[in-house]
């Protein structure tokens, strides 16, 4: 099994490539298989970090790390998602504890809050 690569970067140093994937990944999970109806760009992207894991040159899990402020007081990890491709494999616990350790690395170790769609 191919290892994953953990990648995160701030909004403006996105490749289109990195920016369209993201983009791809979300609209798959959240629009098409949840069939959640909310409005993906929000706004909040061009603040946020955002946590890649790579396998074999495709996106396969990818969080959105919002600083203090801008949707909870505390900093938050929204927009958690893996491909259906990785799922069950532990990627999303590895995407968790890698979102975590870099928002601690980002903000400070501090609360947390995790953000999701209510349905």
């Amino acid at each position: 099994m191919p290892t994953i690569h953990w990648y995160h970067k701030p909004f403006k140093s996105l490749t289109p490539e990195e920016l369209y994937a993201i983009l791809r990944l979300r609209s798959e999970v959240f629009v098409v298989e949840q069939q959640c109806l909310f409005l993906d760009a929000d706004n909040k992207d061009r603040y946020c970090s955002h946590v890649m894991g790579w396998k074999n040159e495709q996106l396969v899990a990818y969080t959105r790390l919002v600083p203090a402020g801008l949707s909870y007081v505390e900093p938050s990890i929204g927009r958690v998602v893996t491909a259906a491709t990785v799922r069950g494999s532990g990627t999303g616990r590895e995407l968790m504890q890698q979102s975590i350790l870099i928002l601690y690395e980002l903000a400070g170790k501090q609360p947390i809050r995790i953000g999701a769609p209510v349905s």
